[in-house]
């Protein structure tokens, strides 16, 4: 995994989310290992079946926006840590510190800290 891996990885997530676009969600879904989960900044945790659930009905729901993924930094060859932000038409909605871990060459594990 790389830093280009992460920024195509929340694009695919953007085309589903802001234009319902299905082969970015099958893509997005694609990049998660069988025992994925994620840490939300609730902290509530979510295995992948119950994040692709979630992410179904989701396609197109968010018109305007985007997903920026910047100051990516490799603390291990298997974890990464980088600031995400989602924007609609501009203005920031939600700001996150996140750390992502590989395995098998896929996300296995993220947690999401928010940020003010």
């Amino acid at each position: 995994m790389n830093g280009d891996f992460l920024v195509r990885h929340h694009h695919h997530l953007t085309a589903w989310l802001r234009d319902g676009d299905a082969e970015s969600l099958n893509a997005f879904l694609g990049a998660h290992h069988d025992a994925f989960e994620l840490v939300t900044t609730d902290g509530v945790i979510l295995d992948l079946e119950t994040l692709r659930e979630s992410l179904r009905s989701a396609g197109g729901s968010q018109p305007g926006l985007s997903i920026e993924v910047e100051e990516i930094t490799s603390v291990t060859p298997e974890v990464y840590r980088f600031l995400e932000d989602h924007r609609v038409d501009g203005a920031v909605l939600g700001a996150r510190v996140v750390t992502a871990v590989m395995g098998d060459g896929l996300l296995l594990s993220v947690q999401e800290t928010a940020r003010r």
